[in-house]
């Protein structure tokens, strides 16, 4: 068993990490899925721009022949993905939380990519044993609305990255990912939420972290039902459902990693996952609720009625 400094679970993962990653869910010395470390790295295959941003600075994207993957977030560091068991960290940065922030995001969902899972870029709860899903353009309200869950006691699946893999009756399964909810001061203010209890995010001076106190899914529950989220239209919010020849095409537009990794093959069984989706899970447009109030009345109506 090869030594690391931290032992962690995530996504259903085992990690053995040289850097602390405090969000994580510690556990005991143990033969691990996934190494994380640091080391200088080779040179990068030709980089390409992508839609990938943090804190501000737009990653570049490669990957070579045997598919190891990287993700260059130069100048502050540079990821390298292989195999879906290893996850290398070029930086000359100490800071934790920074490194914790870079490292526990589309870096990790390379991993997560190589094992096969299926990736959207969302936020998951677990309601009455089964798997809720929101989906939506940056500043949808994705994590708002988890939050305001979380409020009433529903468990938090993941924030910003859901992992859905698949079980031998090609059911999906939603695997939590970790205990945290990334919400802006307007957000924090709108809930009510106790600021004392939250800490700032790197990513900006009016993001925090809310995870200490949050409940957390700790095993995958079935996929019950995926909301798109989108802009408030004064109306009384009314889900509207997406047409199944549709479903694959909205999940597609909610990919978070670089677009370049779904090509060939991959895009194939991108396609092919979201059709398995789409034959069971049923998929809805909702205009965000135009305040806070609307927002709790519309976590009200899902717990009545799932």
């Amino acid at each position: 068993m090869e030594l690391s400094n931290y032992y962690y679970t995530a996504y259903g993962l085992a990690i053995g990490s040289e850097i602390a990653l405090p969000q994580l869910t510690e556990i005991q010395p143990t033969t691990v899925d996934l190494t994380i470390k640091r080391e200088q790295l080779p040179a990068s295959p030709p980089l390409h721009t992508t839609k990938v941003y943090r804190s501000g600075l737009n990653a570049q994207f490669a990957r070579n022949d045997s598919d190891n993957l990287w993700l260059d977030w130069s100048p502050l560091m540079r990821f390298l993905a292989v195999d879906g068991h290893h996850l290398t960290l070029d930086t000359d940065q100490t800071d934790e939380e920074l490194l914790a922030l870079f490292t526990l995001s589309e870096a990790l969902g390379l991993i997560l990519f190589q094992k096969g899972y299926f990736l959207l870029h969302g936020s998951a709860i677990q309601l009455n044993n089964k798997g809720l899903v929101f989906l939506g353009l940056p500043g949808a309200g994705k994590s708002t609305t988890v939050a305001a869950f979380a409020q009433q006691g529903v468990p938090v699946l993941s924030d910003d990255m859901v992992c859905i893999r698949f079980d031998e009756a090609q059911k999906p399964l939603l695997i939590p990912a970790f205990s945290q909810i990334k919400i802006w001061e307007s957000a924090v203010e709108g809930l009510q939420l106790d600021k004392t209890s939250l800490t700032p995010v790197r990513e900006g001076l009016t993001k925090f972290s809310w995870h200490e106190s949050v409940a957390f899914a700790e095993e995958a529950v079935p996929l019950e039902r995926i909301f798109v989220l989108e802009p408030p239209d004064g109306a009384e919010p009314t889900p509207k459902q997406v047409s199944k020849s549709q479903l694959p095409i909205e999940l597609l537009n909610h990919f978070p990693l670089p677009d370049l990794l779904l090509t060939g093959q991959s895009l194939k069984a991108y396609f092919e996952k979201s059709a398995v989706i789409a034959s069971s899970i049923p998929l809805f447009k909702l205009n965000r609720p135009a305040n806070f109030a609307k927002l709790h009345e519309f976590v009200a109506y899902l717990k009545t009625t799932l």
